[in-house]
């Protein structure tokens, strides 16, 4: 059985609420975690802007990489978001 594949348009503003969300649940500073997200999001696109494929996988651990330099606690969170209760 061939295994249907589904792709998404990478979205710059996607990924800033998602990192912003998780500083949020950590009760950061708002304005720190705002600041955080945009630096995030534009290492992202400018990691990704010479790649013609990426991975969910390669795109939530060059982000977690990216979040342990200034944050190990987002990162664990970003990483871990679908295993936490």
């Amino acid at each position: 059985m061939k295994k249907t594949r589904i792709t998404y348009e990478y979205s710059h503003d996607a990924i800033k609420d998602s990192v912003f969300r998780h500083a949020k649940a950590l009760r950061l500073p708002e304005g720190w975690g705002e600041q955080l997200a945009e630096r995030i999001a534009k290492a992202t696109d400018a990691w990704i802007e010479d790649k013609d494929i990426v991975t969910e996988d390669d795109l939530q651990n060059f982000i977690c990489k990216e979040l342990e330099e200034v944050s190990p606690d987002i990162a664990f969170a970003y990483r871990n978001h679908d295993k936490i209760i």
